[in-house]
């Protein structure tokens, strides 16, 4: 948000006047104080004002927008008020842009997607060799009927529709999420940092993930408590740091986002409520945070993790994944399974890793079998948890890749 100049030269300390100043130019003290509250001095005001636009948090919206007073006007001309506004403004769109976009008949989310190749699309799940999973079955199975018949039939990519119904989460929350083009796992991601669906459904569009905007955020100085605010309001890291530097708070951030959602409150999904965090399972307790000190070495030692996943050594251990004592079973069942001649071997790739925080990341990996091992899956999500000091990879990773393939883990030792 950029409160931009107006009018006569003001001083270097950018402070806005005393109250007093303020009664004595003819403001109400409620209205002053909400000016002021915004950084705003007299001359800014009055140009506002004389714009129709009569109160501190709704020029602070305007001005998130990059809007200033002797243009609204011509935004309002366009069909464009304060809330559309941030929306043309956080996909990059200027006046004249929105304008011609507008007369097309395309909104802000939709004119990004025709003029970049890399938005919706492009963040999809790319295509993988998807095996019967026991868990899809059986979610189907134990759901009520009328939830999951609105998120198949809501027409969301059926690709994200499988991971929300393996979550076992079909309700109309889920629903809103898919339809943002967002993943599941994502999905919880993106709660952990606050936002709605709709929020996060517009980094997504942009191709943002969690991961990309935990590192911009933290690299900025700005406290991942206040990002959501930030964010929902419609700025940027570099905004943000501007307004903090001015002296705007997170609360009045939380203020522009509360404002914005009132405002456009049919274009916002739903927030997981509670149940959701409890879907999460226990990889997903940690808060989001900053990566490891040592991201290389973390990311090498996930690598060898990974690398590890379908290896059983003594004592039927699986050493390589979190738990993974009694797991050595798992191991030879689908190797007997998915295995023709020969001895072959299952061969782990890492293609992505994104930290979540220091303990945790999210892993992106493929597995490929050899020496006549008939199973190939690709670009499958995981997980890689931090114990007492060693990268392994998470148990529910390794179930989860079991389940696909129809082999059913044990319960922990000791559970």
């Amino acid at each position: 948000m950029k409160l931009t100049r107006v009018g006569a030269p003001e001083p270097d300390d950018n402070e806005p006047e005393e109250l007093d100043v303020w009664l004595t130019a003819g403001f109400e003290a409620e209205n002053a104080e909400g000016w002021r509250q915004w950084r705003f001095r007299i001359a800014q005001a009055q140009a506002w004002m004389a714009a129709d636009v009569t109160e501190g948090l709704r020029a602070a919206q305007w001005s998130t927008a990059g809007v200033v007073a002797g243009t609204v006007q011509a935004w309002r001309d366009a069909g464009i008020e304060a809330p559309e506004a941030v929306r043309w403004h956080e996909f990059g769109f200027g006046l004249e842009a929105a304008r011609a976009e507008k007369a097309k008949g395309l909104g802000p989310a939709r004119a990004y997607a025709k003029s970049h190749w890399t938005g919706r699309a492009a963040s999809a799940p790319v295509s993988r060799v998807v095996l019967p999973s026991r868990g899809y079955a059986g979610a189907l199975m134990a759901a009520p009927p009328d939830p999951v018949r609105r998120l198949l039939e809501s027409g969301a990519d059926r690709n994200l529709v499988h991971g929300y119904l393996q979550h076992q989460w079909f309700d109309d929350e889920a629903t809103a999420w898919a339809l943002q083009g967002i993943e599941a796992d994502d999905a919880y991601s993106w709660y952990e940092l606050g936002l709605t669906a709709a929020e996060a459904g517009r980094l997504t569009l942009q191709s943002r993930t969690p991961g990309d905007v935990i590192f911009e955020w933290w690299g900025a100085g700005i406290p991942l408590g206040e990002v959501a605010d930030w964010i929902g309001a419609g700025l940027s890291a570099t905004e943000a740091v501007e307004q903090r530097s001015r002296g705007i708070t997170a609360e009045q951030a939380a203020a522009l986002r509360a404002l914005r959602q009132d405002d456009d409150r049919p274009q916002q999904g739903g927030r997981p409520g509670s149940a959701l965090r409890a879907r999460q399972g226990p990889p997903s307790r940690e808060r989001i945070g900053p990566p490891p000190k040592d991201a290389e070495a973390a990311r090498a030692a996930i690598v060898a993790a990974f690398g590890g996943l379908l290896i059983c050594g003594e004592s039927n251990a699986v050493a390589s994944v979190e738990g993974g004592s009694n797991l050595g079973d798992c191991v030879a069942e689908a190797t007997r399974n998915w295995g023709a001649t020969g001895e072959g071997v299952f061969v782990v790739t890492v293609e992505v890793v994104r930290f979540m925080n220091e303990n945790r990341a999210r892993v992106l990996y493929s597995v490929d079998g050899t020496g006549g091992l008939m199973l190939t899956m690709h670009d499958h999500k995981g997980e890689a948890i931090l114990v007492d000091g060693v990268w392994k990879v998470a148990r529910e990773t390794f179930c989860e890749f079991m389940q696909e393939i129809g082999i059913a883990c044990p319960s922990r030792e000791g559970a």
